[in-house]
């Protein structure tokens, strides 16, 4: 009888453990995790009749897809990106080169007016609002256009968005550095960061911030690929430069106005930004590089701009390397 007791007593203790586990410990723990339903590989298996709501309203608990693989960036770890919107859709990237001003390309606005855009910096995650860092909004005062840009060619393709105030700069919002007039960047590769596509058949544009990492290619080198493709008298313009050419590895639609930055050196976490997307012949087709705006070759378009802006000079902007989260 005493055995009895005791064997119900000691059921019954384990049962109240249990209970309490269900209503208070962490009920999502490795080798699942909170994440959005869309990320999810296989929702954990935590019981029938259990009540817990571990994760936040718009997660669950699951095993889920790598979202910060080698094909993604992290949470602030490109501080500078920027995505571009309109009438509340995602449309292309920009850069933040100083707090109030906006580096992108003239084609992706060319239809646009200041009152269509809003600008965000500090996103990641274009479809979640729970993340490591808020993302902040603002909107456009002025638009400046290069006045030689050629839609046909892609030359002279730059703009500058002036803001209608300033970001206030913090781990996941700063400005990129740009290079001075006429520097040449010998870097074997740089690297993209944006929410295009995948690919050039994918059905939608990137929810999480890709990185994409590419080599540079020669500009002749690059004219003659092309020329497989666009015929054997194409000839590159002198404002634009090429990276890429290697197979599912490329920037795509979506990425246009994105900058294309550079590391200083081998052993230096900090970035130059070399270029702005610009065009391609679809995305990711091997030995078929993409064409991006030269910034170095508007360096002083760029500082005169700002200079009638009444913005200062970009000499004292932060060289900061990727704050890595997670």
């Amino acid at each position: 009888m005493f055995l009895l007791k005791w064997t119900l007593l000691r059921h019954w203790a384990i049962g109240v453990f249990l209970l309490s586990c269900i209503i208070h410990c962490d009920a999502c723990s490795s080798p699942y995790h909170c994440a959005a339903n869309r990320l999810c590989l296989k929702v954990a298996k935590i019981g029938k009749n259990d009540l817990r709501t571990p994760c936040k309203a718009n997660e669950i608990c699951c095993e889920y897809s790598n979202i910060t693989n080698e094909r993604n960036s992290r949470p602030g770890q490109f501080p500078w990106t920027i995505a571009l919107f309109s009438d509340g859709k995602f449309f292309g990237g920009g850069s933040l080169i100083a707090p109030r001003v906006v580096l992108t390309v003239a084609h992706s606005i060319r239809l646009k007016s200041e009152a269509n855009i809003m600008v965000r910096a500090g996103e990641w995650d274009l479809a979640s609002a729970s993340e490591p860092f808020s993302h902040e909004d603002r909107y456009v005062a002025k638009i400046v256009r290069h006045k030689e840009f050629v839609q046909s060619t892609g030359a002279n393709d730059i703009a500058l968005l002036y803001l209608t105030s300033p970001f206030e700069l913090k781990d996941h919002i700063q400005t990129i550095c740009l290079p001075h007039q006429g520097k040449v960047f010998l870097q074997d590769r740089c690297l993209v960061a944006g929410w295009g596509k995948q690919s050039f058949e994918a059905p939608q544009f990137s929810q999480v911030q890709k990185k994409i990492d590419l080599p540079m290619v020669d500009r002749g080198q690059c004219q003659n690929l092309l020329r497989t493709r666009l015929g054997p008298t194409f000839e590159l313009a002198s404002s634009l430069i090429c990276a890429g050419g290697e197979k599912d590895n490329d920037a795509c639609t979506g990425d246009g106005g994105s900058a294309l930055f550079c590391p200083l050196g081998v052993h230096d976490n900090r970035y130059l930004q070399a270029g702005i997307v610009n065009w391609g012949v679809e995305c990711g087709k091997e030995n078929v590089p993409a064409v991006f705006t030269s910034v170095a070759i508007f360096r002083d378009w760029i500082d005169q701009s700002l200079a009638v802006n009444s913005v200062e000079p970009l000499t004292n902007c932060a060289l900061v390397g990727p704050r890595i989260v997670g």
